[in-house]
């Protein structure tokens, strides 16, 4: 049985994102969880909170199902420490769950590891024209400029709205009537599951590309039997 190594950007277990992606891998792959915050209190957790309204955070769930604003530059070193905890066990595969950048990241020696950001971004290329009109659901209001100007620089007529997955599902349909005359929508944030996908196609009329499944799809074909 092939190990795939989850590393979420908050706390583990994540009860939203895991069964989708286990009903793509199947009962041929075990997984394995871990957070970035497992184990950290909410002071500890507070010393890892965006520095500047500049900076483009990652919203993130925890395990009592509450969510918080986090920096990814503050993150960086824990993912690196936990990253060396699935070396060591030996998984098969691991993959960082978030479409956002890292920086400063290393790959542990022996390691087979995916970036949620690159399996989205390469999915997007793949599936959408270059120069369609493509809707970005972010959870953050403040993250809409910063991954408007990324899928523009893409190639996309970028149109975005904010929602966050954990929130409410009338949050998230305000959100989708955004995107009403779009080819396609990718929702983009791992948090983002099935019911939220539904609703946005249901509403947009357009095709949508859910984060977490597309990493179940990529990791299925690299590990099922």
């Amino acid at each position: 049985m092939k190990t795939l190594g989850l590393l979420a950007v908050g706390q583990s277990p994540r009860t939203d994102y895991v069964p989708v992606i286990s009903s793509f891998t199947g009962p041929s792959v075990r997984i394995v969880e871990k957070g970035v915050l497992d184990g950290l209190d909410r002071a500890q957790m507070s010393a890892l909170a965006p520095l500047s309204p500049q900076e483009h955070p990652v919203v993130t769930r925890l395990a009592d199902g509450s969510s918080v604003t986090m920096s990814k530059a503050e993150m960086s070193g824990i993912v690196n420490d936990k990253l060396r905890e699935f070396a060591r066990s030996g998984v098969d595969l691991a993959v960082l769950m978030c479409t956002g950048d890292f920086q400063g990241i290393v790959c542990p020696e022996g390691l087979h590891m995916l970036y949620g950001k690159d399996i989205i971004d390469g999915c997007v290329r793949a599936a959408v024209p270059a120069g369609s009109r493509l809707g970005v659901l972010v959870p953050l209001a403040s993250q809409e400029a910063f991954s408007g100007r990324k899928f523009f620089d893409m190639g996309y007529d970028a149109v975005t709205a904010h929602a966050s997955p954990y929130g409410s599902m009338e949050e998230i349909e305000k959100a989708a009537s955004a995107f009403r005359g779009c080819f396609a929508v990718i929702l983009h944030c791992m948090g983002y599951v099935r019911r939220h996908r539904k609703a946005v196609a249901e509403i947009s009329g357009a095709m949508v590309l859910e984060a977490n499944a597309l990493v179940g799809h990529v990791c299925s074909e690299l590990l099922s039997s």
